[in-house]
């Protein structure tokens, strides 16, 4: 049975994914160049400037698996990205009261775990810090490779991959755990077959955790967060996405032929409806910048889209901002978990 835990405060995120390669290239990865294809970076955590991807110096682990390298470009950049995600990592972490629900244990054995729209790798490096006593094999997929950090902990591994993209054949199965946040909404027409692709690179026994906004609307929003919110639907509307995908995930997974299926609806929590005064800052900070970074694609949206005059997205993220600070406003996320029977 689902869970309940909306009483604990959280905020929405983001992520993306990431790889470096140790082989030739690929061919051209898919080009955001359309207003919608922007706001995939928004929630992919990926803004750049168009760029070749190279293998960095830095010692990479081996590994068996292949790694391809892709050329990939970002239309959009935008410095305060990273802030936004970081600020999101952490306002969702304490939400879920850590960062796996999926009943696995990585406290005793090293682990294969992927992080799929892992961006800068907030969410990698947070983990392998919180089981220091034990070096797992980590790795960061994005669609933009330009954020993967370089202080990378021991046995990481990124590389540049489109969910919407066939993943390595020699990772199929792999994984101990399989963990995505916020990325599916973007995938467009493509959501039920890139979750699948997805739950594909799980191992026998091993889980899959996936993390989306159910796009409904909830009471003692204010006028901003409505129009916010409404401002993310028709974007994600417009690429062809089903806004009630959190819903299907579930029985997506069933359909996969996963097991022991749980989910739970967390009630993000910003601005004055957060208690915890730090996270309530940062979810103002990362609903203002993504706020900021999608109004100029709102404006490109066919007239009648949107709920809000064009004008009024010129303020929304001050706007958003000042509401947060002062009235609050909530996010509701869905965590679903699933394991691959043996």
């Amino acid at each position: 049975m689902p869970r309940d835990l909306s009483l604990i405060p959280c905020t929405h995120v983001r992520h993306a994914t990431r790889v470096f390669t140790l082989t030739a290239p690929a061919e051209p990865a898919f080009i955001i160049s359309t207003m919608p294809s922007r706001a995939l970076k928004i929630f992919s955590r990926a803004f750049s400037f168009f760029s070749t991807i190279r293998a960095p110096s830095r010692s990479r682990p081996s590994s068996k698996m292949t790694l391809t390298l892709y050329k990939h470009s970002y239309p959009l950049a935008n410095s305060n990205e990273a802030t936004r995600l970081q600020n999101q990592h952490e306002v969702i972490k304490d939400a879920m009261g850590g960062l796996i629900l999926a009943p696995l244990d990585v406290k005793t054995s090293p682990l294969r775990i992927l992080d799929s729209g892992t961006a800068d790798g907030t969410w990698l490096r947070d983990f392998a810090g919180s089981v220091a006593t034990v070096q797992h094999k980590l790795y960061g997929t994005d669609l933009n490779p330009t954020e993967f950090p370089s202080d990378d902990p021991p046995g990481t591994v990124y590389q540049e991959q489109d969910v919407r993209k066939p993943w390595p054949k020699d990772w199929e199965g792999q994984f101990d755990l399989v963990h995505q946040r916020l990325v599916l909404v973007a995938a467009g027409p493509k959501q039920k077959e890139a979750l699948l692709s997805l739950a594909g690179l799980v191992k026998p026994g091993g889980w899959i955790q996936v993390i989306e906004a159910t796009n409904k609307l909830q009471k003692g929003c204010g006028p901003n967060m409505i129009a916010f919110v409404d401002l993310m639907n028709a974007i994600f509307a417009s690429m062809g996405g089903d806004l009630d995908l959190a819903e299907h995930m579930p029985e997506w997974l069933k359909e996969a032929g996963f097991v022991d299926i749980d989910f739970v609806d967390i009630q993000t929590k910003m601005g004055a409806t957060n208690p915890k005064a730090e996270l309530a800052q940062r979810g103002v900070i990362s609903s203002g910048i993504a706020a900021q970074s999608l109004a100029p694609h709102g404006k490109k949206l066919p007239a009648g889209a949107l709920s809000i005059p064009p004008e009024k997205l010129e303020t929304l993220s001050s706007d958003l901002r000042k509401e947060l600070q002062e009235s609050g406003g909530l996010y509701q996320l869905r965590v679903v978990w699933a394991r691959k029977p043996l």
